[in-house]
């Protein structure tokens, strides 16, 4: 019995001296390097509106939770790094870049891996969950690498002049009314997938290419007009019964049978397993269009190809 009780004592103590070095959910780490350039956060929660500037590289492990009522502004320039699986969750306000009332994006935020052999699904995305916020935008920004770039619930902010590039999905919208214009959207293993047929998002003049799906649709209530929709496998993918009327956009040809030969709806009874409607595309643009995507390519001379 003593030698019970001593044991426990020593794991009391024990237990003690490292307490200090235990992370819980509830754990707030805020950790700056030696010269204060980069800013370390592990399961990262704000409980008070914080702007990040561009001086700060800012390295997100774990979650990051931005709750109600809560702002987080990232400034033009700033670049935030992830470590594996690691996300963003916004239940509160997130604003990143160029302000939309701004004339114009001279610097972007670089929302990246930190892995050193970086690939997409390195780290989980920015989560948008069920915030009804009409406040959020991003402008300005390149995001890359993750699973689910933007994964956008219930919640409809703008996304404007950005690149999303090498992930396994650019953005996904559930139930939203985003506004999503002016961005370059490629080299993705599917570039917008959208579901929820009672609201109605805005895709317009974007560059939506060389992804194996430009757009997985289960909206027909979407706007999709005035986009470049070319060099994909796949431009677009229908995935439910209903016909789907999307006009005005360029499909990398004027001849409407090899327009259908990158659509995936009705008409492929061999590519799909369940009842699909029609993609109606005419009418069709029958060139490129000149002023869809990013709108500051030399801002993008320095990313990879």
């Amino acid at each position: 019995m003593k030698i019970r009780f001593i044991h426990c004592f020593l794991l009391f103590y024990l237990s003690l001296a490292l307490g200090t070095g235990c992370t819980t959910p509830d754990t707030i780490n805020h950790l700056p390097s030696e010269d204060g350039t980069e800013i370390v956060l592990e399961d990262y929660r704000l409980i008070e509106d914080e702007t990040w500037e561009p001086e700060k590289t800012y390295i997100v492990h774990g979650s990051l939770e931005i709750p109600k009522d809560i702002t987080l502004n990232i400034s033009p320039g700033t670049t935030v790094k992830f470590g594996r699986e690691a996300r963003i969750t916004v239940q509160g306000i997130l604003k990143i870049g160029t302000p939309l009332t701004q004339e114009q994006v001279t610097q972007l935020v670089h929302l990246t891996s930190d892995n050193i052999g970086p690939a997409p699904g390195d780290w989980n995305g920015i989560f948008f969950d069920h915030t009804h916020d009409l406040e959020s935008f991003i402008r300005g920004a390149v995001i890359q690498y993750a699973t689910i770039a933007l994964d956008i619930k219930t919640t409809s902010p703008t996304i404007a002049e950005c690149t999303l590039r090498l992930n396994e999905t650019g953005i996904a919208l559930d139930g939203s009314d985003a506004h999503i214009y002016h961005n370059d959207i490629l080299d993705n293993n599917t570039g917008i997938s959208t579901i929820g047929r009672q609201t109605l998002p805005r895709i317009q003049k974007n560059k939506i290419t060389k992804n194996e799906t430009g757009i997985f649709s289960e909206n027909v209530q979407s706007i999709i007009q005035h986009n470049n929709l070319n060099a994909n496998v796949f431009a677009l993918r229908l995935n439910v019964k209903f016909d789907f009327t999307i006009p005005n956009n360029w499909w990398g040809s004027a001849d409407p049978i090899e327009i259908m030969d990158t659509i995936i709806d009705g008409g492929d009874p061999g590519l799909i397993a369940k009842q699909i409607g029609t993609v109606l595309y005419e009418p069709f643009v029958d060139a490129e269009i000149a002023d869809a995507g990013f709108p500051y390519p030399t801002l993008l001379a320095e990313l990879p190809r």
